[in-house]
């Protein structure tokens, strides 16, 4: 039995954690709440939304297997995180039911205990250069409840999390059908009006995904993706706080205008994540690793990200603010 003692986040004052190998056998206060409450942060594993692979594995590669979604999960799981939804990309459809199964077959033979659903992030996004970001253009496609249907299926109901753009035709009724059926539909790569960002929200739309990323460089000042979706009180949003894809000062803004109460950490892990400094490809572009920052290869231009969770909320945890409570409860 080993007995920690610390902070835990969400909890005022300072408790004792009773561990017993793998398991939490008993958590009891030892403090009530004080100002002067000190000691180390005690925290349960992370909870990643979106992680699109690690150490060269890729969730949305054709010739996944079993053995390395375990192998992945293996890796995930060693760098904090203890539950996670495997990203799965656009792509084409014989890609997505393949991948799908696979990460199926994973889960139900309990060779990746982390795996706790899928994210479908496509095919029916914007194909809009900017909003698209690195999803290929020519995977991209109007929507189709029936392909919806095949795919959930594919995945034996694993997709948990879909995003989409709600400009698209159709869409709005496929917010309606996933969300009625236990799917979180978020709002990501779209160029959506504010007018049909509501109508996603009315529908039954409850996250943005990656927000303040997935969109072009240049917005009007006033009607925009990101201030329409930053004043749905109904919507929660996620942020990759990584250091690479948004600046503090505008994470800042999102983060105050959001709410810690309804902001999402996510790292968004590449396939690449994990892997030396170097350079790559991947989604038929080149791209350089440096530095926890992944770019197209001769641009500034991001291609996905590189980092953990963790590393994430402790790039967060080192700011003016919010601090490393409110970075570990998002």
């Amino acid at each position: 039995m080993t007995t920690l003692v610390g902070r835990i986040p969400g909890r005022p004052g300072l408790w004792e954690v009773s561990v017993d190998g793998d398991r939490v056998q008993e958590v009891t206060c030892r403090q009530r709440a004080t100002n002067d409450a000190r000691g180390p942060w005690i925290t349960p594993g992370l909870f990643d939304l979106q992680i699109n692979g690690i150490g060269g594995i890729n969730f949305t590669d054709p010739s996944l297997t079993p053995a390395d979604v375990a192998r992945a999960d293996e890796l995930i799981r060693a760098s904090g995180v203890s539950r996670y939804c495997a990203t799965v990309i656009t792509c084409g459809q014989d890609t997505a039911r393949t991948v799908l199964s696979t990460l199926a077959a994973a889960r139900a033979h309990r060779g990746a205990p982390g795996l706790w659903a899928v994210h479908l992030e496509g095919p029916w996004i914007s194909e809009v250069d900017g909003a698209r970001g690195v999803h290929r253009r020519e995977h991209v496609r109007a929507v189709s409840l029936a392909e919806w249907d095949a795919l959930q299926e594919a995945a034996g109901g694993m997709i948990r999390i879909l995003t989409l753009a709600p400009e698209l035709p159709g869409a709005i009724e496929l917010v309606a059908r996933a969300s009625r059926a236990g799917t979180v539909v978020s709002i990501g790569h779209t160029m959506a009006t504010p007018a049909v960002i509501a109508a996603a929200v009315a529908a039954g739309a409850s996250m943005s995904t990656h927000l303040l990323n997935g969109c072009p460089q240049l917005l009007d000042r006033h009607s925009n993706v990101v201030y329409s979706q930053l004043s749905q009180d109904e919507l929660f949003a996620s942020f990759i706080a990584d250091g690479h894809h948004v600046p503090f000062p505008a994470l800042r803004v999102a983060l105050r205008a959001k709410g810690i109460a309804r902001s999402v950490l996510v790292s968004d892990m590449a396939p690449l994540a994990g892997m030396p400094d170097g350079d790559y490809e991947m989604e038929g572009r080149p791209v350089e690793l440096r530095d926890g920052g992944l770019r197209v290869k001769g641009s500034s231009l991001l291609s996905g990200a590189a980092r953990t969770l963790a590393q994430d909320v402790q790039w967060l945890a080192g700011q003016p603010e919010p601090g490393i409570e409110a970075a570990l409860l998002m």
